[in-house]
């Protein structure tokens, strides 16, 4: 028994030892596995964000047809056409042709830039219209109303949708994925570039305007040269493309070579100028659009509370994690600064890029 005793007691011990010793382990563990714990749930969260700050393929064949980008592309397409449908009958195809003069007697302008004095121009743009309504010394009542019910309605859609030059820049951004989004500051100055312009052309069609009522049009047209019949119409792209570039001659082998000599510099300016667009278009989309396009501006001013617009839904949107909207967006527009109910961004021309790569399914065409 007394042998026994110190056995006993030291067993005693050494269960009481072991078990100091699991309890140590245990709270040892813990901090461990929530340090683990924590960190699959940063992983986890910063794999969920890059995720969705990828633009998502389509799931099958269906889906990759069968979408809103792509419904999109092809309206633009059919409307590039449209715009100039005359050349539909030059081709031949009077029954397409007629197709689109039906729709040019109901909605002669839209609101976009499309010349009417383009060789096949069909539908004109309501900025072009109204400036050379007013060089001729015509206040452009139909064309200005027009254009409002449309803006107030719609908002910039017919940008985003129809216009000519806006389709360009979007199909010359599509070969590169990578793109280049300035700082907001950046931006913002980068935007009053168009309001200034907007200002310049509007000041030579309202100084012909007021000049041809007066009956001393004459001199003001020798001045201004160029920007007399219109104060767009020589930095207008469109108007470059769809009316000079058929008015001069084009080498079609080495022989007309020469033919390039023959161009002044001023369309060697426009002629860069269309390239330019171009190029820029693939680091910065729509930044035609975005920085220099005055009737873009005009448009802003009534579209900015559209009866239809975008918005977001919040208990689907998670704006602290995800940006893929802002991302996407090709007019460069901070989406999630705006209230949930409306963007109310004159930058915004309804393209819906934010809509079909949103993850979460939260943006939302709202009829406020």
């Amino acid at each position: 028994m007394m042998t026994q005793f110190p056995t006993l007691q030291s067993a005693k011990q050494g269960s009481v030892n072991m078990v100091d010793n699991a309890e140590l382990a245990e709270t040892e563990e813990e901090p461990e596995e929530e340090e683990v714990e924590e960190q699959s749930k940063k992983e986890e969260k910063k794999r969920v964000v890059l995720e969705k700050t990828k633009t998502p393929r389509a799931r099958n064949i269906v889906g990759m047809i069968f979408n809103l980008r792509m419904l999109r592309r092809i309206v633009q397409i059919f409307f590039f056409i449209g715009v100039n449908a005359w050349i539909l009958g030059a081709m031949g195809n009077e029954a397409a042709q007629q197709f689109w003069i039906t729709i040019r007697d109901i909605i002669p302008t839209l609101p976009m830039i499309a010349p009417l004095e383009g060789i096949y121009a069909m539908i004109g743009g309501s900025f072009d219209a109204m400036h050379r309504e007013l060089a001729a010394g015509i206040f452009p009542f139909f064309t200005l109303g027009s254009m409002i019910i449309i803006l107030t309605i719609l908002g910039r859609t017919t940008c985003g949708w129809i216009c000519p030059i806006g389709t360009i820049q979007d199909f010359a951004t599509l070969p590169n994925r990578e793109k280049i989004r300035p700082a907001p500051s950046t931006e913002n100055e980068l935007r009053r570039i168009k309001a200034g312009i907007f200002i310049i052309v509007t000041f030579f069609s309202s100084w012909v305007a007021i000049s041809t009522m007066l009956g001393t049009d004459d001199a003001i047209r020798r001045a201004l040269g160029v920007f007399a019949d219109s104060g767009f119409a020589p930095i207008n792209p469109a108007y470059i493309i769809f009316k000079l570039f058929f008015e001069v001659p084009w080498p079609n082998s080495l022989e007309t070579l020469w033919y390039i000599s023959s161009w002044g510099w001023v369309f060697w300016l426009q002629f860069i100028f269309i390239l330019l667009i171009v190029f820029v278009s693939l680091w910065f989309p729509r930044w035609y659009c975005r920085w220099l396009c005055p009737a873009g501006w005009f448009y802003g001013i009534f579209s900015r509370n559209a009866l239809i617009s975008i918005g977001r839904n919040p208990a689907k949107c998670t704006p602290d994690t995800c940006n893929v909207c802002e991302v996407v967006c090709p007019m460069n527009i901070r989406i999630r600064r705006f209230p949930y109910q409306h963007v109310h961004s004159q930058e915004c021309i309804m393209c819906l890029e934010c809509k079909s790569h949103c993850p979460n399914d939260a943006i939302e065409i709202k009829f406020s």
